[in-house]
């Protein structure tokens, strides 16, 4: 059957076009659920306390160019989480088109192929941090700028005009310039120029070895002059005070040259090797389809997975008579088998600075990124085992299980920041409930759930000084649990640490205030170490902590802290952890007719809590105005938990008798009486 040829005109905006639904197909329908996370949170604090100045000097110290990128970016886009995570689809999109410009220029005739792999690079599940959009925006646009710069290098070597080609030389060093001064790790990426410049100069000149070596040197002076400038610059001249970053600190961690030394270089970068190219296809997605644990987003995720597939098909369909007739009869596969060793060595070379920097590649939030340097030379390696390795139906098997463990992949990591966004936000509000004001200099140890366990203390005070002080310097510090925080309270400990080397942060855990949330489906518990009210699912270390909380750090009195909504959204609708924590605050006002106006409401409601022991403000506040029935029934709904009862009357039993603030022999009376 003989198909008609598409005009080429249509042909390139229909692959273009087939990039650009699928890069959006595959991350941009939960964008409107997503947030900030992890490294954001200082970002979006010091634009907000301290403005643009503000912003350059925490990245003066390691990546200056950053600074003036991420000031450019806070006054277009704001606090708005939905405007940085457009700003990065946005960028996805352009780094996409410009590796698909690159492979047109490289192997035009390749069509269908070259589209193809096109995909694989946008659906790489190696990499799914893109719903961290304002973190990872930049190293995005550092690739996509990396991609668009060999591409104007290979066009250059194909000009036949002095000026066409200077000018191409002056773009492609540009973005070479942009990529490389936000992100100094793709310095492997000029390698793979190189590595470029002499396959196109040996293939379309049909040069000797030699020529082309030539050639390739002649070729390549003005982007290795380049190279050579940024590295003296970096290793020699700029000092990174940032130990992740500094050349001295880095170069130490491997000690004196030694075989073992270079034997431990090798197996680690045999294995980033194998986990950057071929692991990526397949661990990412495990991990997430075991944890998703939720059936419409599946749903979701597999249909849109179909969809890509769907279009792919029909994209085939249309494209068929662009295929040449020895491709499709299994002759002049050299461009096939160039994909494979021209990816090979791409990956080698991209991954090798990464290694040297002591970095490796773990399939775990925040540390997937170390793959992504190298996204290209896989997304070719892959195309070559595909086109040149694979026959017939098995090939088009091949590249459909590609697609769709990329596609649901990245859909379920998606998933995963939007649920962790849901927490985060929720924990917000409910702070600003339950706390109306914290006092200045309270240290606050925010303890989320495990699978949402927050890792970074700028965690914790970025987004708590945003609710309760914005647009001032920091006036709560904060915290995240570690194994020896509870000798940092037993000891009254204080200590000081300069963030990026401009944000200190004072922390005197002799005003610790322990904030947690035991599981995904609990309200946020505020932990007064006087009452030690803790259920039997807190983790040791939580318990360990718990008697050096300090609810009198809370103000209940103060003016009514309130998220802002630009960046935390509308206030959630009222279900029970409201009723809990205005409950809550209530006993601490001993304002026990509200505490028992805001139960009696919630029950009204038909709310009720997963973890039982957030009855008892509701049981505390009916034994005090005198409603024995509610009080009773509140106990039998608390026993329900055996283990979470024995917990706390195990902790009132000490207390009972003793002078306090507020009647526990009556509570123990009312819940332990049968213990």
């Amino acid at each position: 059957m003989k198909f008609p040829r598409i005009p080429p005109r249509l042909e390139g905006w229909l692959s273009a076009a087939l990039v650009v639904i699928v890069t959006l197909l595959t991350y941009g329908p939960l964008i409107p659920s997503l947030g900030f996370y992890r490294d954001d949170w200082y970002l979006i604090w010091t634009a907000q306390a301290r403005g643009a100045q503000g912003i350059m000097s925490l990245f003066q110290g390691d990546r200056p160019f950053i600074g003036w990128l991420y000031a450019l970016d806070y006054n277009l886009l704001g606090n708005s989480p939905l405007n940085w995570h457009m700003y990065a689809l946005i960028i996805k999109v352009f780094s996409a088109l410009a590796f698909l410009w690159l492979l047109r220029t490289v192997w035009n005739e390749r069509k269908i192929e070259t589209t193809l792999i096109a995909l694989l690079f946008v659906v790489y599940p190696g990499f799914y941090q893109q719903p961290n959009a304002a973190t990872f925006k930049n190293l995005l646009l550092a690739y996509g700028a990396a991609m668009a710069s060999l591409a104007c290098a290979v066009l250059a070597l194909k000009g036949a005009f002095v000026f066409r080609k200077a000018m191409l030389i002056i773009a492609s060093i540009l973005l070479a310039a942009l990529s490389i001064f936000i992100y100094e790790a793709l310095i492997g990426i000029e390698a793979a120029r190189l590595i470029l410049i002499w396959y196109v100069l040996k293939r379309d000149g049909k040069l000797t070895i030699r020529e082309s070596l030539r050639k390739t040197v002649v070729a390549a002076i003005p982007y290795l002059m380049f190279a050579a400038a940024f590295l003296f610059w970096r290793l020699f001249l700029f000092e990174s005070t940032r130990r992740a970053t500094n050349v001295d600190v880095v170069l130490s961690n491997f000690g004196p040259l030694s075989l073992t030394s270079a034997l431990h270089l090798a197996v680690e970068m045999i294995l980033d090797l194998i986990e950057t190219s071929l692991l990526a296809w397949g661990v990412p997605f495990y991990q997430f389809s075991t944890s998703v644990g939720d059936a419409r987003i599946t749903a979701m995720a597999t249909g849109l997975a179909l969809i890509v597939l769907a279009l792919t098909g029909a994209y085939l369909f249309l494209m068929r008579g662009q295929a040449s007739p020895s491709d499709e009869a299994g002759e002049n596969l050299q461009a096939s088998r160039d994909w494979l060793w021209l990816g090979a060595m791409i990956i080698f070379v991209t991954t090798l600075p990464i290694v040297l920097a002591g970095r490796n590649v773990i399939f775990d939030i925040q540390w997937d990124r170390y793959t992504y340097q190298s996204v290209a030379g896989v997304a070719l390696f892959m195309g070559g085992i595909i086109f040149y390795g694979l026959k017939g139906r098995l090939r088009w098997a091949a590249l459909c299980l590609l697609l769709m463990s990329g596609v649901l992949t990245q859909l379920f990591s998606a998933n995963y920041y939007r649920r962790f966004w849901r927490v985060e936000n929720d924990a917000m509000w409910q702070l600003a409930w339950r706390a109306p004001q914290i006092e200045e200099g309270t240290t606050v140890v925010l303890v989320l759930p495990g699978n949402y366990a927050l890792a970074e203390e700028y965690e914790v005070w970025s987004p708590i000084n945003l609710v309760y002080h914005p647009r001032q310097e920091l006036k709560i510090a904060g915290q995240v649990m570690y194994d020896d925080l509870w000798l940092e309270a037993v000891l009254g400990a204080q200590e000081e640490r300069l963030v990026r080397g401009t944000v200190m942060v004072k922390r005197d855990y002799a005003k610790l205030l322990l904030v947690t949330q035991p599981s995904a489906f609990s309200c946020l518990h505020v932990i007064d170490g006087a009452r030690a009210e803790l259920t039997a699912q807190e983790r040791l270390d939580v318990q360990r902590l718990a008697s050096f909380s300090d609810a009198n750090l809370i103000d209940p009195s103060g003016a009514q802290a309130v998220p802002p909504s630009e960046i935390f959204g509308d206030e959630p609708s009222h279900d029970w952890c409201y009723f809990y924590q205005q409950m809550d605050l209530a006993r601490q006002r001993k304002d026990w007719e509200s505490a028992a106006q805001f139960a009696d409401e919630a029950i009204a409601l038909g709310y009720q809590p997963y973890e039982v022991s957030e009855w008892l403000p509701a049981l505390e506040a009916y034994i005090h105005v005198g409603d024995q029935k509610m009080a009773k029934r509140i106990a039998l709904l608390i026993r329900v938990d055996k283990k979470t009862y024995q917990s706390i009357c195990q902790r009132l039993k000490p207390l009972t008798g003793t002078p306090a603030e507020y009647d526990r022999d009556l509570l123990a009376e009312s819940l332990c009486k049968h213990d």
